[in-house]
């Protein structure tokens, strides 16, 4: 894994356990994606209090208290790049030449932006990178990148779209391919 700093499944699909002591104490399964940013306005709607308007998450406290489902929740992720490490820097990666680790250093922070869809399909872009597609429920751990297959070119052309207009609803401006 890197550093926790990717989209592969194993890492950002981590299972959420929630108790709420004025809630039923019942043990449930939400089936559905949840996204990390709804998680503090979910708390803050649990305890009676307003979320600030600048949060970009929606609460979710009516899918912990049971009155709704996450049928047709799309989640968004994105990686602006590591940022925070030189790699041709000695401590880093003392094996690497320094045209490699160059490479590494202009690849690595490149700006990704992804799309899980409530029917598991996954979208990764990036302007300077191969982009990939998944299936996650017959590919979980990612190893059929299906983006070159002409079959699916409706398929990311909508997921890209869904997350063009994530783009616009949170203010993020950064390059992605024209597909």
């Amino acid at each position: 894994m890197l550093e926790l700093r990717s989209f592969y499944e194993p890492v950002s699909k981590v299972p959420m356990m929630v108790r709420v002591p004025w809630l039923p104490c019942e043990k449930r399964i939400i089936e559905g994606n949840f996204s990390q940013i709804d998680l503090l306005p979910t708390l803050l709607e649990l305890m009676g209090q307003p979320a600030p308007e600048f949060l970009q998450g929606k609460g979710r406290s009516d899918v912990i208290e049971g009155n709704a489902t996450l049928d047709g929740n799309d989640i968004f992720m994105q990686h602006n790049g590591y940022g925070d490490r030189d790699l041709t820097s000695e401590e880093s990666r003392p094996t690497l030449s320094r045209e490699k680790a160059d490479e590494m250093n202009y690849m690595n922070n490149l700006p990704w932006r992804s799309v899980v869809t409530a029917d598991r399909w996954k979208l990764n872009l990036c302007a300077g990178d191969q982009s990939e597609l998944y299936d996650l429920n017959t590919d979980p751990y990612e190893m059929d990148n299906l983006f070159n297959e002409p079959s699916h070119r409706d398929r990311i052309r909508q997921m890209a779209a869904r997350i063009r207009v994530w783009q616009d609803q949170t203010g993020d401006s950064a390059p992605l391919p024209t597909i």
